[in-house]
C-alpha cells in the first residue's frame, strides 16, 4: 500500500470504535451529496461549494434584468436606483448605485449574493468581511450578454431557463439581421449627451453591443473603427465622418414638444451633414436603449425601424 494511504487511514484497533468509524464515514458521505445536489454549477468567480442564492441584491439594471428573465423575480430583496424594469422592481427597496451604495441597507438585507456591474472598492470590502458571494457583471458585447444569462442560470440553479433565453435571443437578432440582408447601409451617428448643447458627446466604438446592434440592424458605425467602446468625440470628426442617421439616446430626458426640432436646428447649425438636412435624427428614450439584457432584441427592432422603414419586423 502507498505510505500517504495507510497515512490517511483512520487506527482504529476494537471492533467497536471500527464500526463507529465506518458509520461516521458514511454520514459524512451522505451529507457530502446532499450538499452538492444543492451547489451552484459554473460559477466562474468562485469554484468553492456554495449554496444556491436566495436573496439577491441587484445594483446592475442588465442582472435584475436578467434574474427576473430566468423567474427568480421572487429572490430579489432590494435592487439599484437605475433598475426599472419589468415593472414591479418599483417596489423593492433602492440601495443606490454603483458609485455611492448605502451599505448599511445592503447589510441589513442580509444578501447571498450582490450583482453589480463595475468594480466598488467599499462594496467588495463589505462583501469580503461578510462572506457575501459577488457577481460581476461582464456584459460589453451580445456574446458578453449571452455568458451573462448562462452564468447567472447556473447560478442560479436554473440552467435550462438560461438556455431557453439565450436560444430565443439569438434566434429573434438572427430574423434581424436576415430582414435587412442584401440592402444598403446608412451611416450612423449614435450618441449619448446633455440636449441642451452640442458638447461632451459620446458615441459608440468598436467592443461595444450597440456597435454591433448598427451593424446587425443594416447600418454601418460611423465610428465603428475606435477601439474604445464609448468615445468621446468631437463635432469636427462627425463633420468629417456625414453620418446619414444621428440617433440621439437620451434615457431619462422627457420627450417634450419641440424637443426634437430642438436638436435637429443645433445639428443644421454645425454645418453640411447629410442626417441633419435630411431630416433623418431620431432620439430614443426608452429605458433599454442602453441596458445590456436580452431586451436588446427591442433595440435592435428599433433600429431597423429607423434606418430601414420600409422593412416590417414582427415585435416582440
Amino acid at each position: 500500500m502507498h505510505p500517504l494511504g495507510r497515512r490517511n487511514l483512520p487506527q482504529v484497533g476494537r471492533p467497536g470504535l471500527r464500526i463507529r468509524a465506518i458509520l461516521l464515514l458514511i454520514l459524512v458521505a451522505w451529507l457530502s451529496e446532499s450538499a452538492c445536489a444543492r451547489r451552484v454549477p459554473g460559477d466562474h468567480a468562485d469554484t468553492s461549494a456554495r449554496l444556491v442564492p436566495r436573496r439577491i441584491i441587484a445594483l446592475a439594471p442588465s442582472t435584475a434584468e436578467i434574474v427576473c428573465e430566468l423567474g427568480a423575480a421572487d429572490r430579489l430583496v432590494a435592487v439599484g436606483r437605475y433598475c426599472v424594469y419589468p415593472p414591479a422592481l418599483a417596489q423593492l427597496p433602492k440601495i443606490g448605485g454603483l458609485r455611492d451604495p448605502d451599505l448599511e441597507s445592503i447589510l441589513a438585507f442580509q444578501p447571498d449574493l450582490v450583482m453589480v456591474r463595475g468594480r466598488s472598492e467599499a462594496l467588495d470590502q463589505l462583501c469580503r468581511g461578510q462572506s457575501i458571494r459577488v457577481y460581476n457583471d461582464p456584459t460589453e458585447t451580445l456574446a458578453d450578454i449571452e455568458r451573462a444569462v448562462q452564468e447567472i442560470g447556473d447560478l442560479l440553479g436554473l440552467p435550462a431557463r438560461a438556455a431557453a433565453v439565450v436560444s430565443t435571443m439569438r434566434a429573434d437578432l438572427a430574423a434581424v439581421r436576415r430582414a435587412v440582408e442584401g440592402r444598403s447601409r446608412p451611416r450612423v451617428l449614435f450618441t449619448s449627451r446633455n440636449p441642451d448643447q452640442l458638447a461632451d458627446i459620446y458615441s459608440v466604438g468598436k467592443g461595444s453591443y450597440l456597435d454591433e446592434l448598427i451593424t446587425l440592424a443594416g447600418g454601418e458605425n460611423i465610428f465603428g473603427d475606435q477601439d474604445i467602446a464609448y468615445p468621446l468625440v468631437s463635432l469636427e470628426e462627425i463633420l468629417a465622418r456625414q453620418p446619414d442617421v444621428i440617433i440621439e439616446s437620451l434615457f431619462g430626458q422627457p420627450d417634450e414638444p419641440g424637443l426634437h426640432e430642438t436638436v435637429v436646428a443645433q445639428w443644421r447649425a454645425v454645418g453640411p451633414i447629410p442626417a441633419a438636412a435630411s431630416g433623418r435624427i431620431h432620439i430614443v428614450t426608452a429605458d433599454y436603449v442602453t441596458v445590456p439584457s436580452p431586451r436588446v432584441v427591442r433595440m435592435a427592432a428599433d433600429l431597423v425601424a429607423i434606418l430601414h422603414p420600409e422593412v416590417t419586423l414582427e415585435r416582440k
